[in-house]
């Protein structure tokens, strides 16, 4: 008995050594694996995939600064969470290995290009000079034969850019729409018909993205209806543009391994199934946008194919006399430059377009510009809309109304319904000047013989601001008649005048008043302060961070696939960062990625469980590169919100399966005490009953 009871305990002993070690083997395959599957969302920019997975793998690898520098680039690219990279990358650049190995979980050390990424999040957070340092201090040691230094250049001079804009905002009034439009999802990309009783729009929905549709009756939106069975789809598609008459919807959908246009038409009540449009516009390369002229005969959009001075270029096609969509032709450099530009809109003017670029004159990320078609047929060097319709952050779409000076776009909005929300804007300028109504008494200060006009209370007109000239030109004239045409003539000592904005969409009266002399009006008309209002609230809000949409739309879902032909970081390979490689080239240091990350050596280290967290700063510092460098980036701590790491265990993120090795070792051991407590125990009551008889 003795003999087989030790016979059972050696080879139950032994089954738990085996069975432990093919755990162990197993649990550090599928930390592999969680690597290499990370490494590949992370390429194919499915950022929201990678970062549970790198999280964690920093629970079991603290010490690994590749990790930190690859969540604070899955930030960088979240839209709306941007701002929490930044302490990720602070920690990241602390330990930059100038040797850098991509592709391998042993690889401990940052990649050098994790200061661009830290100065682009600087920058995002309008933290100008933090940015403008760490650029610095990346092209201090960049390695020119590797990395394209002129799109850092090109960042560093959006800073400025922005600064500038941001000190001289344009007059913009911009109302969120509210419910039943906006709701507890995000809602971007929205279109709409010229007469504004027709809107589309792409809403953010638990399991998948759909196209949602609503009509405005007796002045109010109707409740969105779900357009995915009409369409007749099962796959994300995402709204790209309508046509004036709000019955033809061209639709943007990422394929198998392109993007394409498709058009679904407006039948009676319903939407007809979507087609994909013919191969002068959906080729092999990706077509992430399009938009239609008035009388829908020419059609504008986007595309990488090889006729692209840089990136994504926008084209544009004529149908035949067939009615097919012709050869596309390249807008030219006048439009077009050697980074990407997307999200093509053509005004109902159709001499009008607006479009978002990575070029140009630009804050940062993608800015929206317009264009104007002269009548030589060429197109004017595109305009910046300006802050706050453009931000450091990516602001790509940009749906205008009439000649442009009203328009619908989605943006992020701490105060709004969902993570983003869409607007309606006014934009004011020379060109589109306010409307105010005036009220007041007109007088001159001249003696004179002449009567003046009263304006009471009880009257009211509607005029632009230099149109008050127009009307005090009635004060000098006797025998002009009363506009109001009520009170009689009457003079008095001075011109007391109250305005405000017609329609004020914010729902608030902002009322200013001036005395102003019939004697000299223009001047004095001037310094009426009829913008007074508007201008504080647009610097307060100079200094919050305007989150752009992602990539949208960069950055909305809908945008995905600009984002696949470029990225904001290095390295890309359409935005020409890295000369005469592909972004896997660069990623995996002239060898293919997927070789790369296969070749990842078995020997690794396993540091403590423990919740995995940038390093305590205990100065507030930015940090410097590697190797004792004596550069630091300047502190800027009255325009800098210190941003504390997430500790990961609390992240609320998804869980992924780690093989939890050391857990499986405390089941085995305390499995193996267990078994060998029953048999010491059994073996006791024998040795009781054999004294007991």
């Amino acid at each position: 008995m003795n003999n087989l009871m030790r016979r059972a305990k050696y080879i139950f002993c032994m089954f738990l050594m085996v069975h432990a070690i093919s755990l162990a083997g197993q649990s550090r395959s599928d930390l592999r694996s969680m690597f290499v599957s990370a490494e590949g969302d992370r390429l194919f920019e499915d950022y929201a995939e990678a970062l549970p997975k790198y999280l964690s793998l920093l629970q079991i690898f603290p010490d690994n600064y590749n990790l930190y520098c690859r969540v604070g680039q899955c930030y960088l690219n979240t839209p709306g969470e941007k701002e929490k990279s930044i302490p990720w990358l602070e920690a990241a650049v602390k330990n930059i290995d100038p040797a850098y190995r991509a592709g391998r979980l042993s690889e401990n050390g940052a990649p050098p290009d994790a200061l661009y990424h830290l100065a682009n999040a600087y920058r995002i957070a309008s933290n100008f000079d933090r940015a403008l340092e760490t650029y610095k201090l990346f092209l201090k040691d960049v390695d020119t034969e590797k990395y394209d230094t002129t799109l850092v250049r090109f960042q560093m001079q959006s800073c400025h850019n922005a600064r500038e804009m941001m000190l001289k905002p344009a007059d913009v009034d911009a109302i969120n729409l509210g419910a039943p439009v906006n709701d507890r999802f995000s809602e971007f990309n929205p279109v709409i018909s010229a007469d504004e009783n027709t809107l589309l729009f792409t809403r953010e929905l638990p399991f998948y993205d759909a196209i949602f549709w609503s009509r405005k009756v007796d002045g109010k939106w109707t409740e969105p209806v779900n357009m995915t069975p009409q369409l007749g789809v099962d796959q994300d598609y995402y709204t790209s543009s309508l046509s004036p008459d709000g019955r033809t919807l061209l639709m943007y959908r990422t394929d198998t391994y392109d993007g394409n246009i498709y058009m679904s038409r407006l039948m009676g009540d319903t939407w007809s199934q979507v087609e994909k449009l013919n191969g002068n516009i959906n080729t092999k390369f990706w077509e992430s946008h399009a938009t239609l002229s008035t009388d829908g005969k020419r059609i504008f959009f986007t595309s990488n194919r090889r006729e692209s001075l840089g990136g994504l270029d926008i084209f544009v096609s004529a149908r035949d006399s067939s009615g097919n969509w012709g050869p596309a032709a390249n807008l030219g450099p006048e439009i077009n430059t050697i980074y990407n530009e997307e999200t093509p809109f053509l005004a109902n003017n159709d001499s009008t377009l607006f479009f978002s670029s990575r070029g140009h004159y630009n804050m940062g990320g993608y800015d929206i510009f317009r264009s104007d078609l002269d009548e030589n047929g060429r197109w004017s060097t595109p305009v910046n809309l300006g802050y706050p319709l453009n931000t450091t952050d990516d602001d790509l779409f940009f749906a205008p109304l009439a000649g442009g000076n009203r328009g619908y776009y989605g943006k992020f909005s701490t105060d709004g319904l969902g993570r983003m929300d869409i607007y309606c804007c006014d934009i004011y300028s020379d060109a589109n000047p306010r409307m105010v109504i005036a009220e007041g008494t007109a007088s001159q200060t001249v003696k004179s013989d002449k009567p003046v006009v009263v304006i009471t209370a009880a009257d009211t007109l509607l005029m632009q601001p230099d149109s008050m000239l127009d009307a005090m030109s009635v004060l000098a004239d006797s025998s002009a008649t009363n506009p109001f045409g009520k009170e009689p003539y009457e003079q008095t000592d001075s011109l007391t005048l109250t305005d405000r904005p017609v329609g004020d969409i914010r729902g608030k009266v902002e009322e200013q008043t001036a005395d102003i002399t019939a004697s000299d009006v223009k001047p004095l008309y001037t310094e009426i302060p009829v913008r007074q209002a508007d201008e504080n609230t647009q610097a307060a809000a100079a200094s919050d961070i305007s989150p752009g949409k992602p990539s949208g739309q960069g950055d909305s879902p809908g945008l995905a696939a600009s984002n696949k032909v470029s990225s904001d970081e290095i390295p890309a390979a359409a935005d020409n960062i890295t000369a005469g490689e592909s972004a896997a080239d660069i990623v995996t240091d002239g060898a293919s990625a997927a070789d790369n990350i296969a070749s990842e050596v078995s020997g690794m280290t396993t540091g403590d469980q423990t919740s995995a967290m940038p390093p305590a700063d205990e100065s507030d510092e930015a940090p410097a590169a590697a190797e004792g460098s004596a550069t630091t980036v300047a502190d800027e701590s009255a325009d800098r919100t210190e941003a504390n790491p997430p500790v990961i265990a609390g992240n609320n993120t998804q869980t992924v399966k780690t093989g939890n090795g050391r857990c499986l070792w405390w089941i085995l051991a305390l499995t193996a005490l267990l078994f060998f407590f029953l048999i010491w125990k059994r073996r006791k009551n024998k040795k009781e009953n054999d004294s007991e008889q």
